[in-house]
């Protein structure tokens, strides 16, 4: 599972004539002019291929050019970029197509759509195979498993593998094989029967709690905030991340000054999934919630459920 850009290929008689983002399922973007700045991505394909096909991929940036094209952005005086899959899809929606071309994207193709003609192959793992033949970049981990036993093995391989790949992925994708029994099965809703995703567990990283910031929400709602010591974490810089409630504070008992461990639930939202009570410096004291809002002065409280007769929390 890259973590990029999902972007459809299509090529009539070998020739690329249009780029899509995959939008919202049903409508994209044309990015035709971009793609075409993308090298990895050939304007005409090699050897046999169907009259018209459409190849479906990911357009990513490598974790070392990301790094290097932030750098460029710092010294040019222009915003960096959070991670490389924003910055690849940023780059990939620029207006200019000098812009993009100035941008190290990459792709990867790994399935496909509209197809006249017959296909190169009656299975999916023929069907990459095939993708390489016709010049289309393909991911070298994809394996064609024989059993249960063997399709962990790969998960777990690529898993190890994960930090030294040069680029972001956040998990693996199993695949019915066989495109007969790929029809068979079909879809739910936009969901395929036949294809099922296996995310890896959420990174994580060791820092330390600096502060609990509480913020004041639209309904008056007091939600705390870790201050934390910045830590890169699946890519991304973390400075903040959510504490919920008071009743989470309490739970997870932590206190500033803490070293806690950090992930990015989903990979995406930073949050506190411990702390290491082994460097919990001495004196340090359990958070005690404010009872006064620090937005206005007013008297804070926490509102009781009129049925159970328990303090309520914001979640």
């Amino acid at each position: 599972k890259i973590d990029g850009l999902s972007c459809t290929l299509r090529y009539e008689r070998g020739q690329l004539v249009q780029a899509a983002t995959r939008g919202d399922g049903y409508e994209g973007e044309d990015v035709t002019a971009n793609v075409r700045t993308i090298a990895e991505i050939p304007h005409a394909l090699r050897g046999d291929f169907p009259e018209i096909m459409e190849a479906r991929g990911e357009i990513y940036m490598r974790r070392d050019e990301f790094e290097a094209l932030n750098e460029r952005q710092l010294t040019a005086g222009e915003k960096i970029f959070a991670n490389p899959r924003n910055a690849a899809a940023g780059s990939l929606r620029q207006l200019d197509p000098l812009i993009t071309a100035a941008r190290p994207l990459r792709f990867f193709a790994y399935a496909w759509g509209a197809a006249e003609g017959d296909l190169p192959s009656d299975t999916q793992s023929g069907m990459v195979a095939a993708f390489g033949t016709m010049g289309l970049p393909v991911n070298p981990l994809t394996k064609r498993c024989v059993s249960v036993e063997e399709m962990i093995a790969q998960y777990q391989l690529i898993e190890e593998k994960r930090p030294t790949l040069g680029y972001d992925i956040d998990g693996v994708v199993y695949k019915v094989d066989d495109l007969a029994l790929q029809q068979r099965l079909g879809f739910i809703s936009r969901s395929p029967r036949w294809a099922t995703a296996r995310k890896f567990p959420a990174e994580q990283a060791r820092t330390v709690l600096l502060d609990i910031d509480i913020q004041v929400g639209r309904t008056g709602a007091l939600t705390p905030v870790a201050k934390l010591q910045p830590i890169t974490v699946g890519g991304v810089v973390v400075s903040n991340a959510t504490l919920h409630n008071e009743d989470e504070i309490a739970r997870k008992d932590v206190r500033v000054g803490d070293t806690v461990i950090v992930q990015r639930a989903g990979d995406v939202i930073p949050q506190i999934v411990s702390v290491v009570l082994e460097k919990r410096p001495a004196g340090a004291k359990p958070y005690e919630f404010p009872n006064l809002c620090p937005a206005c002065g007013s008297h804070a409280e926490r509102q009781t459920d009129s049925k159970t007769g328990d303090a309520e929390v914001a979640m």
